[in-house]
């Protein structure tokens, strides 16, 4: 373990100095706007907070051929991390490769840790040409030893997070992949009450009300993932059948929207099982950042699928109001510290983060005031750092005490991939 961890810091070691030489030859997207060889003031930031993450949470390792690296659930413990909690990081490094487009230390370290999905996927699915695989969220010793619930919501996330491999590394197979999954979560939407539950113990009478609540991150996400897929198929036939998948996950969003009060997005719906049938429940009346996040992603993916100008200009209206929604929702004022912080969990507030970096780069309205916003929110959390580890607090403007789940790796991936957004937006602007 230790070998293993001080070669994880070589490596990212290099990572950083492979980085900062790519800089002056404009590597990253955009780089004529910076001066070559000077790195900005967030791109220094996202460096230093990405490589603690790998520094307190990363494991590297090697499994008979294939080369991982696993991220522990906490900082302080051997224990290993959940599939969300993998994914999540995995999000955060496809934004670095976004960085750093040329350089291929970066994208090897996307492969491993995209490579560690395999110890959560299901033992024997059939064969690796199987028609649908679902994903485990407890992490096996060996690759298809994946043990635990498997959720609708963590397989979806895990099915867009092979899209973006496909996209990084040009591999078929992660695009297989990603329909493979997309296959079994779309058996598992209610033809009755339209959705899908939060995971696979939730299709049976009994289960818990968790279980059998139709969130919006599971089906929002489907969205995104069925919307891309409609572009990257190879036949009309195909395009038309995902594309509808997307829509039909949408107008069951659409249900969860707060409307007329705002744009913002509810988070999901309970299912009842009664009498021998399953029934709608009531609307589960929380907000969460990462809903109205996957709703503008979702807006913007439909908007270019759909050649429809009416349901076009219908995905704009709804991405921009969602947007302006959740600013006002979920970015506060703290007269203590004077400035504004995103409120609630990290990770959720990096998908608003990603959604209005997608608007940003689109060039609508009032992006650059969002991205804005989270630059001053990632500074914050890093002024507010612990001192002997480096993390940040659950809240960016509070110190930290450890007593709100800090030590998750999810939360410092959270601040992480805000960080590696807010230099995007730096170096691209």
């Amino acid at each position: 373990m230790t070998g293993n961890k001080r070669s994880l810091r070589r490596l990212f070691s290099l990572i950083s100095g492979i980085s900062v030489i790519a800089l002056a030859g404009c590597a990253a997207a955009g780089a004529d706007s910076r001066i070559p060889g000077r790195p900005t003031g967030e791109e220094k930031l996202a460096a230093v907070m990405v490589q603690n993450i790998f520094d307190q949470y990363g494991i590297w390792g090697k499994s008979e051929d294939t080369d991982f690296i696993n991220l522990r659930e906490y900082h302080d413990r051997v224990q290993s991390g959940f599939l969300w909690s993998n994914f999540c990081g995995v999000g955060m490094q496809y934004y670095m490769c976004k960085l750093y487009p040329r350089d291929a230390a970066q994208k090897e370290v996307f492969r491993k840790m995209i490579n560690n999905f395999l110890f959560f996927r299901q033992a024997a699915p059939g064969s690796e040409e199987a028609d649908s695989v679902k994903y485990h969220s407890a992490r096996g010793t060996v690759e298809g030893l994946g043990s635990g619930d498997c959720f609708f919501d963590d397989n979806i996330w895990v099915a867009r997070n092979y899209l973006r491999a496909y996209e990084i590394l040009e591999d078929e197979w992660y695009l297989e992949e990603a329909v493979r999954v997309n296959n079994w979560v779309l058996s598992g939407w209610n033809e009755n009450l339209g959705g899908i539950v939060w995971s696979e113990a939730g299709l049976a009478p009994g289960a818990d009300p968790q279980h059998l609540e139709r969130g919006l991150s599971a089906n929002a996400c489907s969205i995104i993932v069925n919307a891309r897929l409609s572009q990257l198929t190879s036949t009309p036939g195909e395009s038309r059948f995902y594309l509808e998948w997307a829509e039909r996950f949408y107008a069951f969003c659409k249900r969860m929207q707060n409307m007329p009060e705002s744009h913002d997005y509810w988070n999901g719906i309970h299912t009842i099982y009664e009498d021998g049938a399953f029934r709608d429940g009531e609307i589960n009346r929380v907000h969460y950042s990462y809903n109205s996040g996957s709703m503008i992603l979702a807006d913007l993916a439909l908007y270019d699928c759909t050649k429809d100008m009416e349901k076009k200009d219908a995905y704009m209206e709804d991405a921009l109001k969602t947007a302006n929604a959740a600013y006002k929702t979920f970015r506060t004022y703290n007269p203590a510290a004077e400035t504004y912080y995103y409120q609630g969990d990290p990770w959720f507030a990096a998908i608003l983060a990603e959604a209005y970096y997608e608007m940003w780069q689109r060039g609508l309205a009032s992006a650059d005031t969002y991205m804005d916003s989270f630059a001053q929110n990632v500074s914050a959390a890093y002024a507010n750092r612990d001192e002997t580890t480096g993390l940040c607090p659950y809240q960016a403007i509070r110190k930290v005490t450890w007593d709100q789940n800090e030590s998750y790796v999810i939360h410092q991936v959270g601040f992480a991939q805000q960080a590696v957004l807010a230099a995007l937006y730096s170096v691209s602007g």
